[in-house]
């Protein structure tokens, strides 16, 4: 690996943010400001990239995962839908460790396969700050029920058929990535090139893949509520004390604020 320099720079960002969420879990105003800033800055800065894109014609649309991801994360915080923070946590968790770990199998391939130089650190910098955002509102922000689980699954679910539709050419048919989208590899289970190489796969391995793929995916799920649950019944149990427990900030509680004055 000629640039495994690269992925070792990655990993230490990675261990750096992992430490401040752990220093800020008892520090909910921070941490609810932090995501607003954050997702703030993300949505627009996401919104006029993808709008220039389509001004431009390029083919090029918010259609895979760490895409859809940055509109998620963004919309969810900024408007303040608590229904969906479970849910934008996970996903940006996912998209922000998925590429961690792909920058240590592979990290010669964030710079052959970078259009241009300067997205690399773009990229790096997006995605890193996914998974610091993702853990912030995981396991600093709000203690999630199980029972809501159905909101994840059911927003996977719509990634995928999405997903499908795009990949089919049934939406966006002037797209140019239909043969990279990292959702449709899975599910497919190529995503197994990236391990053993494309000329080793067979349709066994990839279904396989995809089937362990499924299965561990709907497990994280599970389990991100039960560390969510552990993390806020330990402090609990500790009497910590948490700075802006009932703390929240977003359109829609600004909306319902200025209600409850009227």
């Amino acid at each position: 690996m000629k640039y495994w320099w690269l992925a070792a720079l990655i990993v230490a960002v990675f261990a750096a943010e992992t430490y401040i969420v752990w220093l800020m879990r008892n520090n909910r105003k921070a941490c609810m400001i932090t995501l607003f800033a954050i997702s703030s800055v993300l949505l627009v800065y996401k919104t006029v990239e993808f709008a220039y894109y389509r001004f431009a014609r390029k083919g090029l649309y918010p259609v895979e995962f760490s895409h859809i991801t940055y509109f998620l994360l963004g919309v969810t915080v900024c408007l303040g839908i608590k229904k969906m923070r479970a849910f934008a946590g996970i996903c940006s968790v996912l998209a922000g460790f998925g590429y961690i770990v792909a920058s240590c199998f592979s990290p010669d391939s964030i710079i052959t396969e970078a259009s241009a130089p300067f997205y690399i650190p773009l990229a790096i910098i997006q995605h890193e700050v996914l998974w610091f955002a993702g853990c912030l509102l995981l396991f600093n922000v709000d203690k999630y029920s199980l029972k809501d689980i159905w909101v994840p699954l059911v927003g996977i679910a719509a990634m995928i058929v999405f997903s499908i539709l795009v990949s089919q050419r049934i939406i966006y048919k002037d797209f140019v990535g239909y043969d990279n989208m990292i959702i449709i590899k899975i599910i497919t289970g190529r995503i197994v090139e990236y391990l053993i190489g494309a000329e080793n796969v067979t349709l066994v391995k990839q279904a396989i893949t995809a089937t362990v793929l499924i299965i561990a995916a709907v497990g994280i799920f599970v389990s991100f509520y039960f560390v969510n649950n552990f993390a806020f019944n330990k402090r609990e149990k500790k009497n910590s004390e948490i700075k802006g427990k009932d703390f929240e900030i977003g359109l829609l509680y600004l909306i319902r604020k200025k209600k409850a004055r009227t």
